[in-house]
């Protein structure tokens, strides 16, 4: 192995210091063979590494695959480091996944808040009041308002959510092309 390609694989390496260790070689290795393979073919050193890229880039991209092959087993830390890492990837996702996630979060938490409040209404707890504009609602249906409102809110919610969820699907499967294995030779 040249010292051009041990330099690459090393700084690749190296850059996916977060990911665990078994997954780390098996990006390694895989890397190395399609260098090894590439040359077995006739093309040149400079060519392949050329046509992988920056070791930054595909490390982005084994790393957002290792994270979504994790599927519904994700854990909170690992969703966290997924929102980082989208977080990063360009000036659009800094302003789209937070907003989004926000939305959600903030919307999802309003929705709770604006049933409970419609119950505790109509089981008679003083205090919280719900008016539609000038018009204040009579407690027999602080209930059905409640509901209402918390259905639209919730709604927001859930559709704030499925938009940050295909934003980062999107963002995934952009990343994927970049690996050696998922794109035309």
């Amino acid at each position: 192995m040249s010292p051009k390609t041990r330099a690459y694989l090393e700084k690749l390496y190296q850059l996916l210091e977060k990911m665990p260790e078994d997954e780390r070689l098996d990006a390694i290795r895989e890397i190395e063979s399609h260098i090894a393979e590439g040359m077995a073919g006739g093309q040149s050193e400079d060519a392949i590494l050329a046509r992988l890229g920056d070791p930054r880039v595909l490390a982005k991209a084994y790393r957002s695959e290792y994270i979504m092959e994790k599927g519904p087993a994700r854990s909170f830390k690992d969703v966290m480091i997924m929102v980082g890492f989208y977080c990063t990837t360009g000036l659009l996702s800094i302003m789209v996944i937070p907003v989004l996630a926000t939305l959600a979060g903030g919307f999802g938490f309003s929705a709770v808040l604006v049933f409970i409040a419609g119950l505790l209404r109509t089981l008679g707890v003083t205090g919280i009041q719900m008016n539609l504009g000038p018009v204040e609602v009579p407690t027999e249906w602080s209930m059905v308002v409640s509901t209402i409102v918390g259905g639209i809110v919730g709604g927001i919610a859930y559709v704030s959510w499925r938009g940050l969820r295909l934003y980062m699907s999107f963002l995934s499967a952009s990343y994927k092309k970049v690996l050696p294995g998922r794109r035309a030779m």
